[in-house]
């Protein structure tokens, strides 16, 4: 079956170059990589997240914005206790979180606190047990109902220069100088490129997109902020841009975000009453930037409910095939750009028990309030078949790979769908693509997983698999990669190895074996198996402290009768 966007598109009667002036030059100008696809979530060193940073000292509080403000009087508390706000089975939590709060405001002595303290306190003794017994969306309407408005005139700034981790600046720098050749193949004298940034994978689009338009200005860029995400998308397909701030509660888990973020709620208000604005904003755009960890809100954001693509889809599909704009996604939000089976949520071990099933997400942490979907629970392994928006056409996506243990559950997914082609990408690591000759090139720190045709039995999957570091590149070809360059890097591996391989990155640690010559492994984690087989068709090449391979195996089974 063709990908969705693909069959759209034909089904008008577009073809890739229509309407775009000079694209049957596009392919000679321009970008050498179109597609940046990061497995890391890329969060940078700003003024709210100093943890990021390697120096601190250029933040300044009095014009930037340094914490989220929760308001502990009842101005704020009312509305959030309000009966509408929880289920009849949750109301004796709700009546705990309110004797929580006011045991917090009388322990600080305070009526306004910063989150981080919040946080803190809330985790504390007397109130952890509630903590830990409050669903992701329940946390989130605490702190949603209290948060205070944003200082006028504060954002939260961004410096991609210190930040403690090079490979996200580097990843960053590589996205703007291919967006600056879109720019230098348009004009001669305008060399600075204009980028697009849109949250749309995130359940807080106001505050995800702040870090990233003052980092990418800080960079040298023009920067725009594109104000689309699914609760714009519903408001302009059922013409209600009036109810933006109910929309935004049921299609985002969001609340009073209009009040938090004033002006970028007039902003978006605006930009949802002008449906051909976003049309525009592309057109203009250089280089667009997705953020966010939610792949889902993507897909809600750019397609329709039929799967369908939006007109600002349509035209950043286009533009991207002409080789006009270079697209880039972060973290588990680069899962939906995928034109195969789009990984949604969910464990490698829950895909091996229960295996993938085709839907949308549980909510997170849905056991403790009992929302999660019927055969379902808080860790399924969840799909779409129907893909994602369908810029990436090789293969099914998956971000975070290796350190969050994701082999099993990628490997599912692809072997259910019978995908062809699997990609799994580490954190810290990005993979340039481009769209028109499949060359590639992984950039960053740590590298990227390629499984051609998994297949699966019960409680196992297994697949061929090539795993490449920083510094390779290649090309796909026929539902696999070809005429790849191994990376030769002098780094030192700068983590302790570990051999659990279910939510982190033994396997990738024990790899490292095949380059000693050891022809296979095997780790077992609870009642967990994995094993890696390499023979004579087997190439292996170091590349600091890592092991890149072609051609090896890897099975991977859930066996409770054996552990």
């Amino acid at each position: 079956m063709k990908p969705n966007v693909w069959s759209w598109l034909a089904a008008i009667g577009i073809s890739v170059s229509a309407g775009l002036p000079g694209s049957s030059l596009a392919q000679q100008t321009g970008p050498e990589y179109q597609l940046f696809l990061a497995g890391d979530e890329l969060a940078l060193c700003s003024s709210m997240a100093w943890q990021h940073c390697d120096d601190t000292n250029w933040i300044d509080n009095s014009s930037m914005r340094t914490d989220r403000y929760l308001n502990l009087t009842d101005k704020y508390v009312k509305p959030l206790l309000a009966d509408e706000r929880w289920p009849q089975h949750r109301r004796e939590t709700r009546d705990d979180v309110a004797d929580a709060i006011v045991i917090i405001r009388n322990r600080l002595n305070e009526d306004i606190v910063p989150e981080r303290v919040f946080l803190e306190e809330f985790t504390r003794r007397a109130t952890r047990y509630l903590y830990d017994n409050l669903s992701e969306r329940e946390w989130n309407l605490v702190v949603d109902h209290l948060e205070m408005p944003v200082p006028q005139g504060k954002t939260d700034t961004a410096r991609l220069d210190e930040l403690v981790l090079p490979a996200k600046r580097d990843i960053l720098e590589a996205f703007i100088r291919q967006a600056s050749l879109v720019k230098q193949a348009q004009s001669k004298d305008d060399k600075v490129p204009t980028i697009v940034i849109a949250a749309v994978g995130a359940r807080d689009p106001f505050t995800a997109v702040e870090p990233f338009l003052s980092g990418f200005a800080q960079a040298g860029a023009n920067v725009q902020w594109l104000p689309l995400d699914a609760a714009v998308n519903t408001a302009q397909r059922t013409k209600q841009c009036n109810e933006l701030e109910a929309l935004r509660e049921t299609e985002l888990g969001t609340w009073h975000r209009a009040r938090v973020h004033a002006d970028k709620h007039r902003q978006q208000l605006e930009f949802c009453n002008s449906p051909l604005a976003g049309i525009k904003m592309i057109d203009q755009a250089d280089g667009l930037f997705i953020v966010g960890n939610d792949p889902s809100l993507v897909r809600a954001a750019l397609l329709n409910p039929l799967s369908q693509p939006t007109d600002i889809m349509t035209s950043i599909y286009l533009k991207m095939k002409a080789n006009r704009l270079v697209v880039g996604a972060t973290s588990d939000a680069m899962n939906a750009l995928t034109a195969r089976a789009m990984v949604a949520s969910g464990t490698s071990a829950e895909a091996l028990r229960s295996g993938a099933i085709a839907g949308e997400a549980p909510p997170f942490a849905c056991n403790k309030d009992d929302s999660c979907p019927r055969n379902m629970n808080q860790y399924s392994v969840s799909y779409h078949p129907l893909g994602g928006v369908g810029l990436f056409e090789f293969a099914s996506l998956d971000g975070q790979f290796s350190d969050l243990g994701r082999h099993g559950r990628l490997l599912s997914v692809a072997a259910t769908t019978a995908t062809p082609l699997a990609v799994g990408i580490d954190a810290r690591t990005a993979l340039a693509v481009n769209v028109h000759s499949g060359a590639f090139t992984v950039l960053g720190e740590r590298g990227v997983f390629f499984a051609p045709a998994p297949q699966q039995v019960e409680h196992s999957v297994v697949s061929a698999f090539h795993y490449l570091t920083a510094g390779a590149s290649g090309q796909f070809v026929d539902h696999d990669i070809s005429n790849v360059t191994f990376a030769k890097r002098d780094n030192v591996v700068q983590e302790d190895p570990t051999t659990r391989f279910l939510n982190k990155r033994g396997a990738v640690d024990s790899l490292r074996l095949i380059c000693q010559q050891r022809d296979q492994f095997n780790l077992i984690e609870n009642e967990f198996r994995l094993m890696v087989i390499a023979d004579d068709a087997t190439q292996r090449q170091k590349s600091g402290g890592e092991c890149q391979v072609m051609n090896a195996r890897m099975g991977i089974s859930w066996q409770p009768e054996k552990f």
